[in-house]
């Protein structure tokens, strides 16, 4: 009896025993799963920081090509905007608002690109998602705006001529200094044809020294002579149709025989050249101005986007690669 019951005590003791080895056995392989998923999570996340190394370094590279290239878009059209003869004075004379509208939305695209470029390099240094998704989602709008600058500049290009010869004959007919500090449009149009006529030394609408349409224009179908004629010395030709030089000699305030005085002199000595004066009209010089510039906004336009669409698609990668890397954590 004391045998059987010596057994009885024991193995409870015995089964005491053994429990605690197996209470042991089971968190050792807790421990191994929960090492090999740390090892494994550790190697994702160097893989993980290798490529979003690579990311920023490649986004603080593309910030700083595009802060110089945001800096110059808006140089090239503050420039055009500001110029003697800018994009502000071309709308009066062509009647038409698409070149200085392009002109505006190149200096909006330039701007906003060349601050964002700081944005993305704040973003990148920080690795902040939500700066970055910001910096991603401006570029793709102001991808947009240059895109429609670009469209605008080259369908301005290819309507140029229209109608614009016909307006030129009107603004300089009625409006061109006619009551400017009355009137605002007059004084508008009246600054904007002195602008372009210093600018791209031309005189009149169109033709050459002996064209009706040139310089004479001034003295025959102008509201701008009827106020001349009213003055004790009569100008034929405003001073913006004035190389330097001689005023009095080019305006005709001082006798000469040729130009403006004499206009299709029929003797030899009314046909003198004034070296003072520009006797070619500004419709060919126009057009040829205008399209050139046009094309200049137009490419700007076009160029810049092109390192937009990438600076687009590295934002984002590196936006998703810091998401992952985040959520990573969470779970370990």
């Amino acid at each position: 009896m004391v045998n059987r019951t010596d057994r009885h005590e024991t193995d409870p003791k015995s089964k005491e025993g053994l429990i605690p080895k197996r209470i042991h056995s089971q968190p050792l392989k807790r421990q191994r799963s929960t090492r090999s998923t740390r090892s494994t999570a550790s190697r994702r996340r160097q893989h993980d920081d290798t490529c979003t190394t690579c990311l920023r370094g490649t986004l603080h590279c593309y910030n700083v090509c595009i802060l110089i290239i945001g800096c110059g878009a808006l140089g090239v059209g503050v420039w055009l905007l500001v110029t003697d003869f800018g994009a502000r004075n071309v709308t009066p004379i062509v009647g038409n608002q698409l070149y200085e509208v392009t002109t505006y939305l190149l200096i909006a695209g330039g701007g906003a690109v060349a601050l964002l470029a700081f944005c993305g390099c704040c973003g990148t240094i920080r690795e902040d998602k939500c700066v970055l998704s910001f910096y991603g989602t401006t570029l793709a709008i102001v991808l947009i705006l240059l895109c429609i600058a670009c469209g605008l500049a080259f369908f301005f290009r290819g309507v140029i001529a229209d109608h614009i010869r016909g307006r030129m004959k009107n603004t300089l007919a009625i409006n061109y200094g006619v009551d400017v500090r009355t009137n605002t449009e007059n004084r508008r149009i009246t600054e904007s044809w002195d602008s372009m006529q210093r600018q791209l030394q031309c005189c009149g609408v169109a033709g050459n020294t002996t064209s009706d349409e040139a310089w004479v224009f001034y003295s025959t179908q102008t509201q701008w002579n009827k106020k001349e004629l009213q003055k004790p010395e009569r100008r034929m030709v405003p001073e913006s149709c004035c190389a330097k030089g001689d005023i009095h000699l080019c305006t005709g305030l001082k006798p000469f025989d040729g130009p403006p005085i004499f206009y299709k002199g029929h003797l030899e000595q009314h046909r003198e050249i004034n070296p003072y004066l520009y006797t070619t009209g500004c419709y060919d010089k126009l057009i040829d101005y205008l399209k050139t510039y046009s094309a200049v906004v137009g490419c700007v336009a076009a160029v810049v986007p092109i390192f937009l669409v990438l600076g687009i698609i590295v934002s984002f990668c590196l936006c998703a690669r810091v998401a992952g890397i985040t959520s990573d954590e969470a779970d370990v």
